[in-house]
């Protein structure tokens, strides 16, 4: 079997006596999007565009919770301001501020930009959903 190659790229493959391609050799596995570089095929480097995309639609599930949360602070801030009993306790607030500021630091440099690593709400305010 032979590899065609494009700009250092396997991107198909042809089999019999065609005089083209690159001969894979013998028991090694190559699939198109492989890298042929100095006589060598080799796997993909994961692609950072995924990388980036992931971390975009992140982002996105980060500023709407952020904005989902907007209108708990501005009526507290409010309500405050007013003098008059504050619908969430100080303690709350407290937990909510962090909450907003543990999304806006997430995610970090260091931080899996996934789901699972998302920082989660105070229970009571999943309730307030």
């Amino acid at each position: 079997m032979k590899a065609m190659i494009e700009n250092g790229v396997v991107t198909g493959f042809v089999t019999g006596d065609i005089d083209c391609g690159i001969t894979v050799p013998a028991g090694v596995s190559v699939c198109p999007g492989w890298i042929y570089q100095d006589d060598t095929f080799s796997a993909p480097v994961e692609a950072p565009v995924a990388q980036q995309i992931t971390f975009s639609v992140e982002r996105l599930w980060r500023t709407t919770a952020l904005t989902q949360s907007d209108w708990l602070v501005t009526r507290h801030r409010d309500e405050v301001d007013s003098g008059v009993q504050t619908s969430l306790s100080s303690k709350q607030f407290a937990k909510l501020l962090a909450h907003r500021q543990a999304l806006r630091d997430w995610p970090g440099a260091n931080d899996t930009a996934d789901a699972e690593s998302r920082p989660q709400p105070p229970k009571w305010l999943v309730r307030m959903s």
